[in-house]
């Protein structure tokens, strides 16, 4: 008789143990106790935070790019080592443009002096300022500002504030300037005077000081000193304080966007 096959054992215990199985007495049966489990809800993604807006006026000047002037004419002064620019002067530093009928440039470009008509724009920083004359040090990268002062700030969702006064200062480091005497802001609804007015921190933030009164419909607000903070959203008031407010106005004057516009300096 042939031996059988070593494996043929394990295959026979196992047809018998399933048959076994299939026997009524043996039928399987569910435990009262054991439930089914309930499906777990998907987690929906929680959207990530809105990223705070980038201001255009906080990218500094690149100052490794060249300084370039343009104009119809020039004179040179050995000794006193001043170079001037007549008519139609255009001066470029990486986006910076300044537009001046002269510009008195000393020390090799350290320090210079712009005059007639001067218009610094940066379309891609995105601020205007227009002055009667401007002195700069530190290579155009400070700027003591008289003879009248317009600025235009724009924020990156296109709302703009303008301010005006007899005289400043700008500052292409700390990215903010600053305008004295008789000084009035417009801000979309937002109207205000003061003696002096400061826009700082790439021009997210407004700081007014003395005499100051603003005005958004028929809310008035007036104090010795006030900070409009956009980051933040708050305003502070201090010295003086006297508010008349509605409200219900106060917050549709809140969402109603800027509306001044930065082009309108372009055509005067």
């Amino acid at each position: 008789m042939k031996a059988r096959s070593p494996v043929a054992v394990p295959v026979l215990l196992t047809l018998a143990f399933c048959a076994a199985c299939a026997a009524p007495r043996l039928a399987p049966h569910g435990s009262p106790d054991i439930r089914p489990v309930a499906g777990v809800p998907a987690v929906k993604p929680r959207p990530s935070p809105t990223p705070a807006p980038a201001y255009p006026q906080e990218r500094p000047v690149n100052q490794r790019r060249p300084l370039k002037v343009r104009s119809r004419s020039l004179r040179y002064d050995q000794k006193t080592q001043e170079t001037v620019f007549y008519g139609g002067v255009t001066t470029t530093q990486d986006s910076t443009v300044i537009h001046s009928r002269e510009l008195l440039s000393r020390m090799q470009g350290q320090s210079a002096r712009a005059s007639g008509g001067v218009l610094m724009s940066d379309p891609v920083r995105r601020f205007w300022i227009k002055t009667g004359q401007a002195d700069y040090t530190d290579l155009l990268r400070e700027a003591v500002l008289s003879q009248g002062v317009h600025l235009v700030s724009v924020d990156p969702y296109g709302n703009s504030i303008t301010v005006t006064g007899q005289s400043g200062s700008f500052s292409s480091l700390s990215r903010g300037a600053k305008v004295d005497g008789g000084v009035t802001v417009l801000r979309g609804p937002l109207q205000a005077t003061a003696v002096s007015a400061t826009v700082a921190d790439g021009g997210s933030q407004l700081t007014l000081e003395e005499d100051v009164r603003v005005a958004m419909g028929f809310n008035r607000l007036e104090s010795d000193w006030a900070c409009f903070d956009d980051k933040d959203h708050s305003l502070d008031l201090q010295g003086d304080v006297r508010v008349r407010v509605i409200p219900a106005e106060l917050r549709s004057v809140a969402a109603s966007p800027w509306n001044i516009s930065p082009t309108a300096l372009e055509g005067q």
